[in-house]
């Protein structure tokens, strides 16, 4: 197919476009259109185009009744997959924090029913929940629960999958699903019976402050630390028993538990980070209190980075800042691997180690770019709301 022949076809496509907003006689059909490039360039496919088989798709999940990208956006895996069979299709997604969003729903013939579980992955947390789509070209009502016990956020709200049809692309060896798939299978509601681990929901706190009943614990180097910490509120631990100590954790969990532990109720700051659309609502609140505070602040290109992450570095300089330590520029520090720690964080780090507030992993090493351990910073903040 010649280049000319293309750019006619293109431009005919964005014509097409222009006459859904603005009806223009002559312009030819947008399906049709969507069908002929498609078949030349085999990248795009629209409804009438997608035969039997699995597809790679991109989606944007967005607020209900806007389009503006949801908050939720940040907790699944693009792109998604779009399954094709006896000219039904069906979309499977990929949820992090596949313990904590207890429930997904969406919308089949107007009334909202539970997605069905077609996959989990208990070390990455994720779950794989599989719905029916009538009309790839209209945006796709859902419905999404979370319950994250550890930043005491508890919360249900509307959102709607926007699809992107002309995105789909024939995964390699993929064919036609067995009739299984033709009908998704019915699944119990998560909310109603979940499967072991992956409901999330408080412990009373009454009764974990007598005796937190965590069974991954016992004999675990933090364990008195995490047992302290789950007594006084600053994090709590899951439904089934379990607290997961060595599992790292987020800067947006980790300025939740910071505020708890430090009862921040200074000025709130005005977050003014270049990624602050992508900051979860359930930590605004308590990261505003810690910027106010001076505790938290920005990378160099203004952003926060809420679903990164947390540092041992970092951790390092938030606590100094919260304690008002000295920052020691000269000490040495004894580490193996101290050539290792960033020089932003370097006098930080000397400093929480001096006051014995932080210390090494094994073999003697601080591990400054190591992702933090919950087990770690439950210890550091507990030991920081008593030097407070």
């Amino acid at each position: 197919m010649s280049q000319s022949i293309k750019k006619v076809m293109v431009g005919m496509c964005l014509g097409s476009l222009l006459a859904v907003a603005l009806p223009v006689a002559g312009l030819p059909n947008l399906a049709s259109c969507d069908k002929a490039f498609a078949a030349e360039v085999g990248t795009g496919a629209s409804v009438s185009t997608i035969k039997d088989g699995s597809y790679s798709i991109s989606y944007m999940i967005k607020k209900f009744g806007t389009e503006q990208q949801s908050v939720m956006q940040d907790y699944v895996i693009t792109p998604g997959i779009l399954t094709s069979v006896g000219g039904k299709y069906y979309m499977t997604i990929t949820l992090k924090q596949g313990k904590q969003i207890t429930a997904f729903k969406a919308e089949q013939n107007g009334t909202l029913k539970d997605t069905e579980i077609v996959g989990t992955n208990a070390a990455k947390n994720t779950r794989d929940v599989r719905f029916e789509v009538t009309d790839l070209s209209k945006k796709q009502k859902a419905w999404v629960k979370i319950d994250w016990a550890e930043v005491n956020y508890f919360h249900e709200y509307d959102i709607e999958i926007s699809i992107d049809k002309n995105s789909a692309k024939l995964i390699e060896g993929s064919s036609a699903p067995s009739s299984k798939a033709d009908t998704p299978a019915e699944s119990s509601p998560i909310d109603q019976k979940p499967a072991v681990g992956t409901n999330v929901k408080p412990k009373d706190s009454e009764q974990a402050a007598a005796k937190p009943a965590l069974n991954d614990i016992t004999g675990h180097w933090a364990q008195n630390a995490i047992e302290q910490a789950v007594a006084q509120g600053i994090v709590s631990g899951y439904e089934d028993g379990s607290f997961h100590p060595d599992g790292e954790i987020s800067r947006s969990e980790f300025a939740v538990l910071l505020g708890r532990a430090l009862k921040l109720e200074g000025k709130k700051a005005e977050l003014a980070f270049s990624d602050r659309a992508q900051i979860p609502e359930w930590s605004r609140s308590y990261l505003e209190q810690a910027v106010g505070a001076g505790i938290i602040g920005s990378y160099e290109d203004n952003t926060f980075r809420p679903n990164r992450n947390i540092v041992r570095s970092e951790i390092a300089v938030m606590i100094v800042r919260a304690l008002g330590l000295q920052r020691d520029t000269s000490q040495k520090l004894g580490f193996a691997d101290e050539g290792d720690i960033p020089q932003w964080a370097y006098a930080e780090v000397a400093a929480a180690s001096s006051k014995g507030i932080i210390s090494g992993r094994g073999n003697n090493l601080y591990a400054p770019n190591a992702g933090a351990t919950r087990a770690e910073a439950v210890t550091l903040l507990l030991a920081l709301s008593k030097l407070k």
